[in-house]
Protein backbone atom coordinates (compact mmCIF):
# COMPACT_ATOMS: atom_id res chain seq x y z
CA UNK A 1 0.00 0.00 0.00
CA UNK A 2 1.36 3.41 -1.00
CA UNK A 3 1.64 6.30 1.43
CA UNK A 4 -1.17 8.84 1.17
CA UNK A 5 -0.40 11.95 -0.92
CA UNK A 6 1.23 14.71 1.16
CA UNK A 7 2.29 18.22 0.17
CA UNK A 8 4.05 21.15 1.78
CA UNK A 9 2.51 24.31 0.33
CA UNK A 10 2.76 28.08 0.57
CA UNK A 11 -0.85 29.17 0.10
CA UNK A 12 -0.08 32.89 -0.19
CA UNK A 13 2.57 32.48 -2.90
CA UNK A 14 0.86 29.63 -4.76
CA UNK A 15 3.77 27.22 -4.38
CA UNK A 16 4.22 23.53 -3.69
CA UNK A 17 7.38 23.43 -1.62
CA UNK A 18 7.64 19.65 -1.53
CA UNK A 19 5.67 16.41 -1.71
CA UNK A 20 6.09 12.70 -1.21
CA UNK A 21 6.22 10.39 -4.21
CA UNK A 22 2.49 9.64 -4.11
CA UNK A 23 1.77 13.34 -3.85
CA UNK A 24 3.69 14.21 -7.00
CA UNK A 25 2.04 11.36 -8.88
CA UNK A 26 -1.36 12.64 -7.76
CA UNK A 27 -0.45 15.83 -9.62
CA UNK A 28 0.46 13.75 -12.68
CA UNK A 29 4.16 14.54 -12.33
CA UNK A 30 7.32 12.47 -12.12
CA UNK A 31 8.83 12.78 -8.61
CA UNK A 32 12.32 12.51 -10.10
CA UNK A 33 11.75 15.35 -12.58
CA UNK A 34 10.00 17.98 -10.47
CA UNK A 35 11.88 21.17 -9.59
CA UNK A 36 10.73 22.80 -6.36
CA UNK A 37 9.27 25.16 -5.49
CA UNK A 38 6.59 24.41 -8.09
CA UNK A 39 4.27 27.31 -8.94
CA UNK A 40 0.58 26.46 -9.27
CA UNK A 41 -2.64 28.41 -9.70
CA UNK A 42 -3.51 29.72 -6.26
CA UNK A 43 -7.02 30.61 -7.48
CA UNK A 44 -7.87 26.90 -7.26
CA UNK A 45 -10.40 26.02 -4.54
CA UNK A 46 -7.84 24.21 -2.34
CA UNK A 47 -5.51 27.22 -2.18
CA UNK A 48 -8.40 29.62 -1.60
CA UNK A 49 -9.45 27.48 1.38
CA UNK A 50 -5.89 27.29 2.69
CA UNK A 51 -5.63 31.07 2.40
CA UNK A 52 -8.77 31.38 4.50
CA UNK A 53 -7.29 29.01 7.08
CA UNK A 54 -4.15 31.15 7.22
CA UNK A 55 -6.25 34.25 7.80
CA UNK A 56 -8.22 32.50 10.56
CA UNK A 57 -5.16 31.27 12.42
CA UNK A 58 -5.03 28.17 14.60
CA UNK A 59 -8.71 28.52 15.49
CA UNK A 60 -9.63 27.41 11.96
CA UNK A 61 -7.51 24.27 12.05
CA UNK A 62 -8.15 20.91 13.66
CA UNK A 63 -10.67 19.26 11.36
CA UNK A 64 -10.46 17.40 8.07
CA UNK A 65 -10.93 19.53 4.96
CA UNK A 66 -12.33 18.49 1.57
CA UNK A 67 -9.91 20.16 -0.86
CA UNK A 68 -10.09 20.45 -4.63
CA UNK A 69 -6.86 20.85 -6.61
CA UNK A 70 -6.45 21.60 -10.32
CA UNK A 71 -3.71 19.29 -11.54
CA UNK A 72 -2.05 18.47 -14.84
CA UNK A 73 -4.45 15.53 -15.14
CA UNK A 74 -7.66 17.30 -14.16
CA UNK A 75 -9.51 17.70 -10.86
CA UNK A 76 -8.26 16.07 -7.67
CA UNK A 77 -10.82 15.92 -4.81
CA UNK A 78 -9.55 14.55 -1.53
CA UNK A 79 -10.18 14.84 2.21
CA UNK A 80 -7.06 16.27 3.85
CA UNK A 81 -5.61 16.97 7.26
CA UNK A 82 -4.01 20.40 7.34
CA UNK A 83 -1.16 21.33 9.67
CA UNK A 84 0.19 24.88 9.91
CA UNK A 85 3.94 25.51 9.66
CA UNK A 86 4.66 28.61 11.72
CA UNK A 87 2.64 31.83 11.55
CA UNK A 88 2.68 32.34 7.78
CA UNK A 89 0.56 30.66 5.11
CA UNK A 90 2.64 27.46 4.89
CA UNK A 91 0.94 24.15 5.51
CA UNK A 92 1.50 20.42 5.45
CA UNK A 93 -1.48 18.89 3.62
CA UNK A 94 -1.98 15.12 3.95
CA UNK A 95 -4.68 13.20 2.15
CA UNK A 96 -6.70 10.98 4.47
CA UNK A 97 -6.95 8.43 1.64
CA UNK A 98 -4.34 5.65 1.97
CA UNK A 99 -3.98 5.39 -1.80
CA UNK A 100 -3.57 8.03 -4.47
CA UNK A 101 -7.10 9.21 -5.34
CA UNK A 102 -8.77 7.26 -8.12
CA UNK A 103 -9.10 8.85 -11.52
CA UNK A 104 -5.69 10.55 -11.38
CA UNK A 105 -3.59 9.11 -14.18
CA UNK A 106 0.21 9.27 -14.28
CA UNK A 107 1.66 10.48 -17.60
CA UNK A 108 2.69 7.55 -19.73
CA UNK A 109 6.24 8.52 -20.59
CA UNK A 110 9.14 10.25 -18.87
CA UNK A 111 9.41 12.82 -21.67
CA UNK A 112 5.72 13.66 -21.30
CA UNK A 113 6.09 14.09 -17.53
CA UNK A 114 9.16 16.30 -17.94
CA UNK A 115 7.33 18.31 -20.58
CA UNK A 116 4.43 18.99 -18.22
CA UNK A 117 6.79 20.22 -15.49
CA UNK A 118 8.52 22.53 -17.99
CA UNK A 119 5.10 23.85 -19.06
CA UNK A 120 4.30 24.85 -15.47
CA UNK A 121 7.59 26.74 -15.09
CA UNK A 122 7.20 28.42 -18.48
CA UNK A 123 3.68 29.63 -17.67
CA UNK A 124 4.91 31.11 -14.39
CA UNK A 125 7.61 33.09 -16.21
CA UNK A 126 5.19 34.25 -18.90
CA UNK A 127 2.76 35.48 -16.26
CA UNK A 128 5.37 37.91 -14.93
CA UNK A 129 6.52 39.03 -18.37
CA UNK A 130 2.99 39.75 -19.62
CA UNK A 131 1.90 42.02 -16.77
CA UNK A 132 3.84 45.12 -17.91
CA UNK A 133 2.59 45.27 -21.53
CA UNK A 134 -0.96 44.41 -20.48
CA UNK A 135 -0.93 47.21 -17.92
CA UNK A 136 0.21 49.60 -20.64
CA UNK A 137 -2.57 48.46 -22.99
CA UNK A 138 -5.12 49.04 -20.20
CA UNK A 139 -3.83 52.55 -19.55
CA UNK A 140 -3.85 53.57 -23.23
CA UNK A 141 -7.28 52.01 -23.86
CA UNK A 142 -8.70 53.85 -20.85
CA UNK A 143 -7.39 57.16 -22.23
CA UNK A 144 -9.09 56.43 -25.57
CA UNK A 145 -12.43 55.19 -24.24
CA UNK A 146 -12.74 58.16 -21.84
CA UNK A 147 -11.53 60.59 -24.54
CA UNK A 148 -9.08 62.31 -22.20
CA UNK A 149 -7.44 64.35 -24.98
CA UNK A 150 -10.58 65.15 -26.97
CA UNK A 151 -13.51 63.37 -28.63
CA UNK A 152 -13.05 60.47 -31.04
CA UNK A 153 -14.54 61.19 -34.43
CA UNK A 154 -16.31 57.87 -34.85
CA UNK A 155 -18.45 56.07 -32.24
CA UNK A 156 -17.04 52.73 -33.39
CA UNK A 157 -13.61 53.81 -32.13
CA UNK A 158 -15.09 54.31 -28.66
CA UNK A 159 -16.66 50.84 -28.84
CA UNK A 160 -13.37 49.27 -29.90
CA UNK A 161 -11.48 51.13 -27.17
CA UNK A 162 -13.96 49.86 -24.56
CA UNK A 163 -13.61 46.29 -25.86
CA UNK A 164 -9.81 46.55 -25.79
CA UNK A 165 -9.92 47.90 -22.25
CA UNK A 166 -12.26 45.15 -21.02
CA UNK A 167 -10.27 42.44 -22.79
CA UNK A 168 -6.96 43.64 -21.37
CA UNK A 169 -8.40 43.96 -17.84
CA UNK A 170 -9.71 40.43 -18.02
CA UNK A 171 -6.45 39.13 -19.45
CA UNK A 172 -4.47 40.82 -16.69
CA UNK A 173 -6.73 39.24 -14.08
CA UNK A 174 -6.11 35.81 -15.57
CA UNK A 175 -2.35 36.41 -15.77
CA UNK A 176 -2.27 37.55 -12.14
CA UNK A 177 -3.93 34.30 -11.13
CA UNK A 178 -1.69 32.09 -13.27
CA UNK A 179 0.45 29.73 -11.31
CA UNK A 180 1.12 31.80 -8.21
CA UNK A 181 1.28 35.33 -9.65
CA UNK A 182 2.56 37.56 -6.85
CA UNK A 183 0.40 40.60 -7.65
CA UNK A 184 -2.50 39.19 -5.64
CA UNK A 185 -2.95 38.55 -1.96
CA UNK A 186 -4.35 35.24 -0.76
CA UNK A 187 -8.13 35.11 -0.71
CA UNK A 188 -8.61 37.89 -3.28
CA UNK A 189 -9.96 35.43 -5.82
CA UNK A 190 -12.88 34.35 -3.66
CA UNK A 191 -16.05 34.26 -5.75
CA UNK A 192 -18.47 37.18 -5.48
CA UNK A 193 -22.00 36.11 -6.33
CA UNK A 194 -24.15 38.87 -7.79
CA UNK A 195 -27.38 39.29 -9.72
CA UNK A 196 -26.44 39.16 -13.43
CA UNK A 197 -28.11 39.40 -16.81
CA UNK A 198 -26.76 36.25 -18.54
CA UNK A 199 -27.31 37.59 -22.05
CA UNK A 200 -25.36 40.78 -21.30
CA UNK A 201 -22.37 38.90 -19.87
CA UNK A 202 -22.44 36.42 -22.75
CA UNK A 203 -22.67 39.14 -25.40
CA UNK A 204 -19.63 40.85 -23.87
CA UNK A 205 -17.63 37.64 -24.31
CA UNK A 206 -18.93 37.15 -27.86
CA UNK A 207 -17.78 40.69 -28.71
CA UNK A 208 -14.29 39.88 -27.46
CA UNK A 209 -14.17 36.63 -29.46
CA UNK A 210 -15.60 38.06 -32.69
CA UNK A 211 -12.32 39.52 -34.05
CA UNK A 212 -10.62 36.15 -33.42
CA UNK A 213 -13.39 34.32 -35.27
CA UNK A 214 -13.30 36.74 -38.20
CA UNK A 215 -9.52 36.44 -38.40
CA UNK A 216 -9.85 32.64 -38.54
CA UNK A 217 -12.47 32.78 -41.30
CA UNK A 218 -15.29 31.55 -39.04
CA UNK A 219 -18.93 32.52 -38.76
CA UNK A 220 -19.81 33.51 -35.18
CA UNK A 221 -23.47 33.93 -34.33
CA UNK A 222 -25.34 34.49 -31.07
CA UNK A 223 -28.96 33.95 -30.07
CA UNK A 224 -30.51 35.05 -26.78
CA UNK A 225 -33.98 33.92 -25.78
CA UNK A 226 -36.46 36.56 -24.62
CA UNK A 227 -37.69 36.79 -21.05
CA UNK A 228 -34.58 35.22 -19.56
CA UNK A 229 -34.35 35.08 -15.75
CA UNK A 230 -31.50 36.81 -13.99
CA UNK A 231 -28.61 34.66 -12.84
CA UNK A 232 -26.84 34.47 -9.48
CA UNK A 233 -23.17 33.81 -10.29
CA UNK A 234 -19.64 35.18 -10.05
CA UNK A 235 -19.23 37.42 -13.09
CA UNK A 236 -15.45 37.04 -13.40
CA UNK A 237 -15.52 33.25 -13.43
CA UNK A 238 -18.60 33.19 -15.71
CA UNK A 239 -16.71 35.33 -18.22
CA UNK A 240 -13.68 33.06 -17.88
CA UNK A 241 -15.78 29.95 -18.57
CA UNK A 242 -17.35 31.49 -21.67
CA UNK A 243 -14.04 32.80 -23.00
CA UNK A 244 -12.44 29.37 -22.46
CA UNK A 245 -15.19 27.69 -24.48
CA UNK A 246 -15.17 30.34 -27.21
CA UNK A 247 -11.38 30.24 -27.48
CA UNK A 248 -11.44 26.45 -27.78
CA UNK A 249 -14.10 26.61 -30.50
CA UNK A 250 -12.19 29.23 -32.50
CA UNK A 251 -8.80 27.60 -31.93
CA UNK A 252 -9.71 24.22 -33.38
CA UNK A 253 -12.33 25.18 -35.97
CA UNK A 254 -11.48 25.30 -39.67
CA UNK A 255 -12.06 28.20 -42.10
CA UNK A 256 -15.73 28.16 -43.05
CA UNK A 257 -16.86 26.45 -39.83
CA UNK A 258 -19.59 28.01 -37.71
CA UNK A 259 -19.59 28.82 -33.99
CA UNK A 260 -23.00 29.43 -32.41
CA UNK A 261 -23.62 30.82 -28.93
CA UNK A 262 -27.04 30.58 -27.31
CA UNK A 263 -28.61 31.46 -23.96
CA UNK A 264 -31.93 29.77 -23.25
CA UNK A 265 -34.07 28.72 -20.30
CA UNK A 266 -36.39 25.72 -20.31
CA UNK A 267 -39.50 26.53 -18.32
CA UNK A 268 -38.51 27.48 -14.77
CA UNK A 269 -35.00 26.10 -15.27
CA UNK A 270 -32.30 25.18 -15.96
CA UNK A 271 -30.69 28.08 -17.80
CA UNK A 272 -28.24 26.90 -20.45
CA UNK A 273 -25.41 28.87 -22.03
CA UNK A 274 -24.18 26.89 -25.02
CA UNK A 275 -21.16 27.23 -27.32
CA UNK A 276 -21.49 24.91 -30.32
CA UNK A 277 -19.23 24.57 -33.34
CA UNK A 278 -19.05 22.58 -36.56
CA UNK A 279 -15.32 21.91 -36.14
CA UNK A 280 -13.41 18.61 -36.13
CA UNK A 281 -14.91 17.45 -32.83
CA UNK A 282 -13.22 15.88 -29.84
CA UNK A 283 -12.52 12.46 -28.48
CA UNK A 284 -12.49 11.43 -24.78
CA UNK A 285 -9.25 12.24 -22.97
CA UNK A 286 -7.15 9.58 -21.22
CA UNK A 287 -8.69 10.34 -17.83
CA UNK A 288 -12.20 9.42 -19.05
CA UNK A 289 -13.67 12.11 -16.81
CA UNK A 290 -15.49 14.00 -19.51
CA UNK A 291 -12.49 16.08 -20.54
CA UNK A 292 -11.59 15.95 -24.18
CA UNK A 293 -8.92 16.81 -26.69
CA UNK A 294 -9.45 18.14 -30.19
CA UNK A 295 -9.30 15.32 -32.69
CA UNK A 296 -6.27 15.53 -34.91
CA UNK A 297 -4.58 18.23 -32.83
CA UNK A 298 -1.72 17.59 -30.41
CA UNK A 299 -2.35 18.61 -26.83
CA UNK A 300 -0.70 21.88 -25.79
CA UNK A 301 0.35 23.06 -22.34
CA UNK A 302 -1.24 21.42 -19.32
CA UNK A 303 -4.58 20.93 -21.05
CA UNK A 304 -6.42 22.59 -18.15
CA UNK A 305 -9.04 24.52 -20.17
CA UNK A 306 -11.96 22.13 -19.77
CA UNK A 307 -11.06 20.92 -16.25
CA UNK A 308 -10.81 24.54 -15.09
CA UNK A 309 -14.10 25.42 -16.77
CA UNK A 310 -15.70 22.40 -15.13
CA UNK A 311 -14.32 23.43 -11.73
CA UNK A 312 -15.52 27.02 -12.14
CA UNK A 313 -18.96 25.77 -13.18
CA UNK A 314 -19.16 23.60 -10.06
CA UNK A 315 -18.07 26.53 -7.89
CA UNK A 316 -20.97 28.52 -9.36
CA UNK A 317 -23.50 25.76 -8.72
CA UNK A 318 -23.60 24.79 -12.41
CA UNK A 319 -22.54 21.84 -14.53
CA UNK A 320 -20.47 21.69 -17.71
CA UNK A 321 -21.84 19.28 -20.32
CA UNK A 322 -19.77 18.28 -23.37
CA UNK A 323 -21.34 16.60 -26.39
CA UNK A 324 -18.78 15.86 -29.08
CA UNK A 325 -17.41 13.25 -31.42
CA UNK A 326 -14.68 13.29 -34.08
CA UNK A 327 -16.02 14.83 -37.27
CA UNK A 328 -19.29 15.97 -35.67
CA UNK A 329 -18.32 19.20 -33.95
CA UNK A 330 -18.59 20.08 -30.27
CA UNK A 331 -21.41 21.38 -28.12
CA UNK A 332 -20.43 22.69 -24.67
CA UNK A 333 -23.17 23.78 -22.27
CA UNK A 334 -22.92 25.51 -18.90
CA UNK A 335 -26.19 24.64 -17.16
CA UNK A 336 -27.49 26.55 -14.12
CA UNK A 337 -30.26 24.97 -12.03
CA UNK A 338 -33.40 26.81 -11.01
CA UNK A 339 -31.91 27.53 -7.57
CA UNK A 340 -29.45 29.93 -9.28
CA UNK A 341 -32.15 31.84 -11.19
CA UNK A 342 -34.25 34.91 -10.36
CA UNK A 343 -37.47 35.20 -12.43
CA UNK A 344 -38.19 38.55 -14.04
Amino acid sequence: MHAAPAFEVDAAAGLILGANETGWRAWGLDPAAVAVPLAVDRAMPAFARLGALAAGGEAELGQDEMLTFWTARGLLHTVCRVEALGSDARFIVRSVCPEAPSGVAVPRSRSEREGRTEDVALQARLAHELRTPLSAVIAYAEILKDEHFGPLANARYRTYARDIYQSARHALGVVDAMLGGDARQAGERELTFTDLEPAVVTEGCVALARPLAEGAGLELEANYATGLPRLVADEVSLRQMLLNLLTNAVKFARPGDRVAVAVACRGDGPLDITVADTGPGMEPGPSHDGNAAASGHPSKGLGLGLPLTRALAAANGATLLIDSAPGKGTRATISFGKDRLIPV
